[in-house]
């Protein structure tokens, strides 16, 4: 039990600051090229935190994975290079008695993983196009700014040439709409003016036309208006809003789909998706048992050699998933099936490994 609480102890140490660490990093890069694109918003400090809570359940979704996979590797050969591995196999202790705390621990963060991936990730998706929806409503409560493409609805956006009294007066306007799957909308104005009070968005549109293009280029409209007014409630935008594969949770992901033809590419990519949150997170759970074998064979002393084979044995996990991805949505085989790939890879490795130390063929020192 005494030996069971250290080695825990260890795995967990070690676990939480190489997360909080590659998560630092990852935040850090992110918000340096966030900050040159949102420079011009008035951010508070509160936009900021919601920011941050919003990019970490993303980062955490791959990382835990990564973090359990090194700290395994790191314990494994600290007790290598101290000789305690050594001295605990001279008492009789075997290895596999000594992976029961990274067995409990593959566990613990087996369910960290599946938390993150189906709870707290798809809320934070949806949490983030909200705010940024906010940030664009800030904008248009402002005036329509000259010379930039502004979403004033999902799926329809608006360029303006010059904009004066505070973008409420706006010159040589284009509309791209694109609220319809089978036909696309551009409207032209020669001038026009915006309105945004108790709730609502006007816009005024004069000497102009509109041009409709069916998807397949088939058919086009125009036509020629004098005046064109667009009218819409505020509150009712973010409920239009439709919400995107990453948005959605697992029943919803697995409706839509179910409504979707048979074999239908659309039908395929969300489920895909709906396999995938399944199957990603027990990457946390082999991969620290892998670990273990990997850190008790390593003879390197310091961290930097673990750290390089953590990282490349994650990223094959990670590109045999793509590779999966794209078998299932080339329909070469099943969503379920493809998206599983890596899952199996890694139990063929953990099986691997587990052969070569009971016959000796490898001995962890």
């Amino acid at each position: 039990m005494i030996l069971f609480r250290y080695l825990s102890l260890e795995l967990w140490k070690s676990f939480f600051l190489t997360l909080f660490s590659l998560t630092s990093l990852l935040l850090l890069a992110r918000f340096i090229s966030l900050l040159v694109k949102l420079a011009e918003e008035n951010l508070t400090a509160k936009d900021y935190l919601k920011l941050i809570s919003f990019f970490i359940p993303f980062f955490l979704a791959y990382l835990l994975p990564l973090a359990a996979l090194m700290a395994s590797i790191f314990l494994f050969m600290r007790l290598v290079q101290d000789k305690e591995l050594l001295a605990l196999e001279s008492l009789g202790l075997s290895f596999e008695r000594l992976m029961r705390p990274v067995l409990v621990f593959s566990i613990a963060t087996l369910l960290l993983s599946y938390f993150v991936t189906l709870a707290y990730l798809p809320w934070s998706k949806h949490a983030y196009r909200t705010f940024l929806f906010e940030l664009t409503k800030r904008k248009i409560e402002k005036g329509i700014p000259a010379r930039a493409f502004v979403p004033i609805t999902p799926g329809i956006t608006l360029f303006v040439k010059d904009s004066w009294k505070k973008g409420q007066n706006f010159a040589v306007a284009f509309i791209i709409d694109e609220t319809q799957s089978n036909k696309k909308g551009l409207i032209f104005a020669r001038k026009g003016n915006f309105h945004f009070k108790k709730g609502s968005i006007e816009l005024t549109l004069n000497e102009g036309s509109l041009h409709i293009v069916n998807k397949d280029f088939s058919s086009i409209q125009e036509i020629q208006f004098k005046t064109y007014i667009y009218r819409t409630q505020v509150k009712e935008l973010n409920q239009k809003r439709t919400p995107s594969r990453g948005e959605m949770g697992l029943k919803e992901l697995k409706s839509k789909a179910l409504s979707l033809p048979e074999g239908d590419d659309k039908q395929v990519k969300y489920l895909v998706e709906y396999y995938r949150r399944l199957s990603f997170p027990w990457a946390a759970f082999f991969l620290p048992l892998i670990g273990s074998y990997l850190g008790a064979m390593i003879k390197t002393s310091g961290r930097v050699t673990g750290g390089v084979i953590a990282i490349v044995l994650y990223l094959g996990y990670y590109f045999s998933q793509s590779i999966g991805v794209s078998l299932a949505e080339s329909k070469i085989l099943p969503p379920q099936l493809a998206m599983n790939i890596p899952n199996v890879l890694l139990v063929l490795i953990l099986i691997f490994f587990f052969y070569l130390t009971k016959k000796q063929i490898i001995r962890p020192h």
